[in-house]
């Protein structure tokens, strides 16, 4: 049946129907006439024989009309199927032809403006998407080749160097130290894509499925920061008993990379502040430096996005991707903005975890 026209199945549809709907007139037809002839009365005779001769003449004519209506209505129905459906079939075609070399190519609106015309927009609106989001992964693999290839370009100098000249056991250590500090650099960024692809491929984690506490995630992570960068001072403003419905390893790293983002970019002091409303949860970091360069603002979370074009500070632009990756996993938001009285504030929302039913807590 599947393997039928589309413009045959509305045919055979209608014409079924047509059938109902004559044979019907044809008895109603039929029905009435023998009505008005029994109202005359019980003939006899050549009357009878009038009436018995106009009745087959109605029959003979039944017989021949309806056929014909049907298979003139039969064949209007699906040219009229066929000529609706040519629009259809065009945007197939023009579909078909579409490839991932021709991405810009779009499909032909009919001027009129039916569903055809409505269903011709809304597959040129999914295939701008689709663009875009192609667009995006190859930036994405533009941008991690051009990081790895830093760190690899300078590892083969190290090494071909420390191969090449004969050189001290100082020289050799300080070419071994080189050579791990850019391996170090590597992991890292290898894991970051890594985590940053499993991420995106993640489902919504379901609010109340995973809790974390979020006061004893922010000092782990604070103490950790601190004695990382002793000079910055960082302070924490959440209430007891908080906490958000995402992984605990997830809301580390998220609140890990809020918080080096400020210690890297911004001065200190660094304000970490959370709190719950409308029943989600607000995190936000707020450092106290020059805050984001106006053009860069709406790209803030974009991947490998860096407001220090010259690179001259440490980081692949990751962090702040990562963390807006993790906070739609949990279906949560993120933003970032420039503080009235200088800063940035960077922030991130997460659902508070569902309350559980008193069912549920018996067991």
């Amino acid at each position: 049946m599947n393997r039928i026209p589309l413009r045959i199945r509305l045919t055979a549809i209608f014409a079924a129907v047509m059938a109902l709907v004559l044979a019907g007139a044809g008895y109603v037809t039929l029905s009435r006439f023998r009505e008005s002839q029994s109202e005359y009365g019980t003939a006899t005779g050549v009357a009878r024989a009038a009436q018995q001769q106009a009745l087959d003449d109605l029959v003979r004519e039944l017989a021949t009309a309806l056929p014909i209506v049907f298979v003139l209505a039969a064949i209007g129905a699906y040219l009229l199927a066929a000529a609706a459906l040519r629009p259809v079939e065009r945007m197939r075609t023009q579909a078909a032809a579409i490839t991932e070399d021709t991405p810009g190519r779009r499909l032909d609106v009919p001027p009129s403006r039916d569903e055809i015309a409505r269903l011709a927009t809304t597959l040129n609106d999914m295939l701008t998407r689709l663009q875009a989001a192609l667009e995006r992964e190859r930036q994405f693999a533009a941008d991690a080749g051009h990081e790895l290839r830093t760190p690899l370009s300078l590892l083969r100098t190290e090494i071909e160097l420390a191969l090449r000249h004969p050189r001290d056991v100082t020289e050799l250590h300080a070419a071994l130290a080189s050579a791990l500090e850019e391996t170090v650099r590597l992991v890292q960024l290898t894991e970051d894509l890594l985590l940053l692809a499993r991420t995106d491929r993640q489902d919504t984690t379901p609010a109340g499925r995973a809790t974390s506490d979020l006061p004893a995630v922010l000092r782990r992570v604070v103490t950790r920061l601190c004695n990382g960068a002793p000079g910055t001072r960082i302070t924490v403003d959440c209430p007891d008993g908080l906490a958000a419905a995402i992984p605990e390893d997830q809301l580390d790293r998220a609140v890990t990379n809020l918080i080096r983002n400020a210690q890297q970019h911004g001065r200190g002091p660094i304000a970490v502040t959370a709190r719950r409303a409308d029943g989600r949860t607000r995190l936000v970091v707020r450092d106290h430096g020059p805050g984001f360069p106006p053009d860069f603002l709406p790209h803030a979370f974009d991947r490998f996005a860096q407001a220090d074009r010259a690179r001259t500070t440490t980081g692949t632009g990751l962090g702040l991707a990562i963390t807006a990756a993790i906070a739609r996993a949990a279906g949560g938001s993120h933003g970032a903005a420039n503080h009235p009285d200088g800063g940035a504030e960077v922030w991130i929302t997460l659902p508070s975890p569902c309350p559980i039913r008193a069912a549920e807590a018996g067991g």
